[in-house]
């Protein structure tokens, strides 16, 4: 058995797609230039990358562990996996880069919509299944499993991630961060992210404070 602290790393990873989606749709509507709008082409082909990950691991992994230990929750994980065949068409949507980005602006913002609403589902549905039935092992392999995912970019993802989340999450979710981990999220990762999310949203953002020591 886990507590709600172990979740904090996928609870987190929920929240910058909650976020990220919507801002995504802003800036989408009107790129400055054509930098500015190679830079929101990566920011997205990123974020709907770490997205297909995450629904993967959910399909493949996840839901079928928590099957194994609690076989009378099938049917309400097979809902949660349909509902990302669902977001699959608004995906492909975003993903076109044969359309400018302003035509892609309706299918981020639907996107941005449904997701949040499955995510409030699967958060309802799924997390009380994990508190139940995972252990720290399983916690460890997924966090494993995120970091291969995020490959070279950790950077700039947990960059994404501090930006999207509300105080009490990051506390848990960084409070296992080896110390050098964090040291260089505030003196490197996090500046370089101020400086992109400033070109990205024409908007500064400031370290939250839980990671401010």
């Amino acid at each position: 058995m886990i507590t709600q602290e172990h979740l904090a790393g996928f609870l987190l990873m929920h929240a910058g797609f909650r976020a990220e989606f919507g801002r995504l749709a802003e800036a989408c509507r009107a790129p400055r230039d054509r930098e500015h709008e190679e830079l929101l082409e990566e920011q997205l082909a990123l974020l709907l990358e770490m997205l297909h990950a995450h629904h993967t691991h959910e399909d493949t992994t996840l839901w079928p562990t928590l099957v194994a230990h609690a076989p009378e929750a099938g049917d309400a994980l097979a809902e949660l996996e349909s509902e990302h065949a669902v977001l699959d068409p608004l995906v492909a949507v975003a993903a076109d880069r044969a359309a400018p980005l302003p035509e892609r602006v309706p299918a981020l913002r639907r996107l941005h919509e449904l997701l949040n609403e499955h995510l409030d589902h699967e958060e309802r549905t799924a997390v009380p299944l994990m508190l139940r039935h995972l252990t720290p092992d399983d916690i460890e392999a997924d966090k494993r499993k995120a970091m291969a995912d995020f490959g070279r970019r950790v950077p700039t993802v947990f960059g994404w991630l501090v930006s999207s989340a509300d105080p009490a999450l990051l506390t848990a979710a960084f409070a296992d961060l080896p110390v050098v981990a964090r040291l260089m999220f505030r003196l490197f990762w996090w500046p370089a992210y101020q400086r992109r999310f400033a070109r990205l949203y024409g908007a500064s953002i400031s370290l939250p404070a839980p990671l401010e020591s």
